[in-house]
Parts: structure tokens; C-alpha cells; sequence
């Protein structure tokens, strides 16, 4: 796939403001994109979702379109962050977060569990995707990852008794996205 590709072959970094984000060929992304999912399923693992945080669509409303027919095609949800994508897939009627993503990576670890507790009881009410990174800190994720302390601390606080109280406190329902993937394969699309 040309389009997806620098001069030594690797795919392009995907920051926003890149040149090849508005000159990929659709066709080509579509193919990447399927052979990809092909890889996963031919692992045997069951994927719930296609995560749209590794492309986003950066306006494109053709690259939104065409992740969301594989999204449906291979019966899978869509896990997005765009306000302005959030928008278009609740107007077709389908679950996707209400608020934005709450990412634990950049967090100090300083002080991460008394953050997390207010964290956990200022959320929302709605669906909210909250993205955490446990790790044992062991040695070998010391030995692969700059950022263990983070996955660490997200791990120590993800199995703490104050994590768990503090959820059945507030009443806060846990799911992954087998929850959101069944409802995606039952919902019809609301026609535009």
C-alpha cells in the first residue's frame, strides 16, 4: 500500500498536520485496515472493536465511513474519542462514550490513588471510557517500558480495596466493550 508508506517502507507517523493524512488512497487504507482485522481473527482472538484512536479520521468524513462499515461488517463496535464522530454515531442510534476519554498514561504517580478516588466519584452520569495501563512493574516490563511506574501504579490502584469500595459506592456499573459490541450488532442503523 504506497499511500500508507514513507521512503523506507514503514508505515507514516500518524500526528496530526502530516501530508499523507490528507493523500492516502482510501482504497488502500481499506485493504491495511482489512488485513489487519484478518490477522487478529486468523490468531483466534475475538475482537470486540475497532479502536479508532491508532487513525482518527482528522475530517475525513470518507475514513469515518469506511471504519464504520468494517465496524459493522465484522460485527464489532467502534471505539472513538471525536466529539464530532460521538455526534454522528448517536444520531444512527448507536452507544459510544458520552464524555471524553479519561486517559490515566499522563498522570503523575505521585498521589494517583487519592486523584483516581475523585476521579471515580466526579464522573459523569453516562457512559465513560476510562483508559488505564496496568502492569506488574515487574522486570520485565521495567526491562521494555520507560513508563512502568505509571502501569504500576495504575495496576496497584485498578486491585485496591479503596478502588473497589469506591465503585460500589457510587454505583458504577463496569462493561468493556463485549457490552457495547452486542448492542451494536442488534441496533439498526437509523437511516440519514
Amino acid at each position: 500500500m504506497p499511500s500508507l508508506r514513507d521512503a523506507t517502507g514503514s508505515f507514516h507517523r500518524n500526528e496530526p498536520g502530516q501530508p499523507f493524512l490528507a493523500a492516502f488512497v482510501l482504497g488502500e487504507l481499506k485493504v491495511e485496515f482489512r488485513a489487519q482485522i484478518a490477522t487478529v481473527l486468523a490468531a483466534g482472538l475475538k475482537p470486540t472493536h475497532l479502536d479508532w484512536y491508532c487513525i482518527g479520521d482528522y475530517g475525513r468524513l470518507d475514513v469515518f465511513e469506511l471504519t464504520f462499515g468494517l465496524a459493522r461488517e465484522y460485527g464489532l463496535a467502534l471505539r472513538i474519542s471525536s466529539p464530532a464522530v460521538i455526534e454522528r454515531l448517536q444520531e444512527r442510534g448507536l452507544p459510544t462514550n458520552d464524555h471524553d476519554v479519561l486517559d490515566s498514561y499522563r498522570l503523575e504517580t505521585a498521589g494517583k490513588t487519592d486523584r483516581y478516588l475523585r476521579m471515580l466519584r466526579d464522573l459523569p452520569v453516562g457512559l465513560s471510557e476510562w483508559a488505564v495501563h496496568p502492569s506488574l512493574g515487574n522486570a520485565e516490563s521495567r526491562a521494555i517500558d520507560d513508563g512502568w511506574q505509571v502501569r504500576k501504579a495504575d495496576f496497584d490502584f485498578l486491585t485496591s480495596h479503596e478502588a473497589h469500595e469506591t465503585v460500589r459506592q457510587e454505583g458504577i456499573i463496569l462493561l468493556d466493550y463485549r457490552a457495547l459490541q452486542a448492542v451494536w450488532n442488534v441496533e439498526p442503523v437509523a437511516s440519514r
